[in-house]
């Protein structure tokens, strides 16, 4: 009866720390993705945001700008919807909703810069 007790106090111990190692796993899971979903509060990112959430360079994210600025600026219009930023002083800022929308159809005309 003894070894009995003895076998289900270690069983409990063991699926105790489980539990509770399973826990501390999903909880730092959810915290590795809190960046992501920190952008999706923010009405405009910065360059470097912009580029940490769209997984490229900061230097990418200026070639787009560009591409697109000067694309209008040389025909004097441009199809489909331009890269949502905005410059205040020498600060670039991205609208994290226009960011969302470009991003859809950028990717749907698979549109290569």
């Amino acid at each position: 009866m003894k070894q009995m007790n003895l076998s289900l106090l270690l069983s409990s111990a063991i699926l105790g720390v489980s539990i509770i190692i399973g826990c501390l796993i999903i909880q730092n899971h959810q915290g590795q993705n809190k960046y992501s979903s920190d952008h999706s509060l923010k009405s405009l990112m910065t360059l470097k945001e912009t580029a940490e959430y769209l997984n490229l360079s900061e230097f990418q994210v200026r070639t787009i700008i560009s591409s697109e600025e000067n694309a209008l600026n040389n025909n004097g219009s441009f199809t489909g919807k331009l890269f949502p930023m905005i410059r205040i002083g020498k600060d670039i800022y991205i609208s994290t909703n226009g960011l969302n929308d470009w991003l859809n159809q950028a990717t749907t005309q698979r549109t290569q810069y």
